[in-house]
């Protein structure tokens, strides 16, 4: 039985730009907040809040990975380094 994803390719995609914009701006000091709004999150961030988009970035990151290449164990093949 296959389970259906949860979020498409494209709305991870854009709530993976809107959280790298918000996360490139307030590290650099351009901002003091920046408002998300995507179909998935709807949030004002805040410089201390970096680590929290970080990790929703890893997240997502991860998810999109899932989408494109299965959940589980990956087989490489190849030969092996020398």
């Amino acid at each position: 039985m296959s389970l259906t994803p949860l979020f498409t390719a494209s709305e991870l995609d854009a709530a993976i730009t809107a959280l790298k914009s918000a996360y490139l701006s307030l590290a650099a000091g351009t901002v003091k907040e920046h408002s998300v709004d995507t179909g998935l999150i709807r949030k004002t961030y805040v410089k201390r809040d970096l680590v929290e988009i970080e990790g929703s970035l890893e997240y997502l990151q991860k998810k999109r990975a899932e989408l494109e290449i299965g959940i589980g164990a990956q087989v490489l093949i190849g030969r092996p380094a020398r």
